[in-house]
């Protein structure tokens, strides 16, 4: 087969990957490849309902952070103008349980509580009701950014993983699985994967990566689309009659030898700890059967992940990760990384790290 030859090429097709290539696309930037290790983008998807979390205005959530949550709700209230097809996207609002910011929200007492949601407890003084917040479909979501790739002139490439980059002055030798080839410049979308391989191109950066757990539970009751616990980097959303899933960060994955992360492993002590505390304010769910149980690693959401990094010769490209937030936030990330990499604005130093 011939060498594949691009002026962009993307390695992972997600939400933020397809985004990547859409922002470039419309820009007419050039060419565009997206290589994936999944035949289809929609293969590594759980549940096909996913929660569009709006940070809480507090002290430990950047301003930048805001900024770009609202520019992503402003592309998906845009979707007719941007991706020609409705993911589903519903603004329906979350329950965000913190004392410290409950009083900035609106306020919401016990009997108003109980009155739109009767499968609560008393949940008086610990949450408040964020309207910002949302859900959204994420298998159209990825099925809407393959569709408008294909019909913008990008390329797919399914199965193909990804073995070698190689930067040059002008640009990055590629091979994967199936095919090699030469690309202009690389985005790296492939989730917790990218941290670890900058760094094995020697570019010193401070993106993190954490567990997290997935759980599918029988859960009937009248409950809130979306609650979310911030401190607790938990949420709890219904996606089907009588199923909830609940989602919990457990903290940094194991590192092996390389450097390389161990397979996520699920957080049965958390989800225990976790279902004993909130069973009097969710009555029935220290009782509620699992149905699923998984756990995957993703980027962290801190005070260096909203950062856009970049290699020695400014060919090879990462971007920033929002964490929890991300599926809300990832159509401005992709923006900001596009418009970045074409204007030069990123730069990227090469260090020694073992030293």
């Amino acid at each position: 087969m011939r060498p594949l030859i691009c002026d962009h090429l993307i390695i992972g097709a997600g939400s933020t990957g397809l985004a990547v290539a859409d922002h470039l696309l419309r820009r007419e930037a050039g060419s565009v490849i997206l290589v994936d290790s999944q035949e289809t983008p929609q293969a590594r998807l759980g549940e096909s309902r996913v929660p569009l979390l709006f940070p809480s205005i507090n002290k430990s959530e950047s301003t930048q952070l805001q900024n770009h949550a609202r520019r992503g709700l402003e592309l998906y209230e845009g979707w007719s103008s941007w991706l020609e097809k409705d993911p589903g996207f519903r603004q329906c609002g979350a329950l965000v349980v913190d004392e410290a910011i409950a009083e900035q929200m609106e306020a919401l007492a016990v009997q108003e509580m109980q009155r739109r949601w009767s499968g609560l407890g008393d949940w008086s003084g610990v949450a408040g009701f964020d309207p910002q917040s949302g859900i959204v479909d994420g298998q159209e979501v990825l099925g809407a950014l393959l569709w408008r790739l294909r019909k913008f002139g990008g390329r797919f490439y399914g199965g193909n993983t990804l073995q070698l980059l190689e930067e040059q002055e002008d640009g990055v030798q590629f091979v994967t699985s199936r095919r090699e080839g030469f690309a202009g410049k690389v985005y790296l979308c492939h989730g917790a994967a990218a941290p670890f391989l900058m760094k094995d191109l020697g570019v010193r950066h401070r993106q993190n990566v954490e567990t997290r757990c997935e759980f599918t539970l029988g859960l009937s009751g009248d409950l809130p689309p979306l609650i979310h616990w911030p401190d607790e980097k938990a949420t709890l959303y219904a996606t089907e009659l009588g199923a909830v899933e609940l989602h919990l960060s457990t903290g940094a994955g194991e590192l092996l030898p390389g450097g390389n992360l161990a397979t996520a492993e699920v957080a049965w002590k958390r989800l225990g700890q976790f279902r004993e505390t909130w069973d009097s304010r969710i009555p029935g769910l220290s009782e509620a059967v699992i149905r699923k149980a998984r756990a995957r690693h993703r980027r962290v959401c801190d005070s260096a992940s909203l950062e856009v990094v970049s290699s020695a010769y400014g060919h090879i490209f990462m971007p920033a990760a929002a964490g929890e937030f991300q599926d809300l936030l990832f159509p401005a990330l992709a923006e900001v990384l596009v418009e970045q990499a074409l204007s030069g604005a990123t730069g990227g130093l090469l260090e020694d790290l073992g030293g």
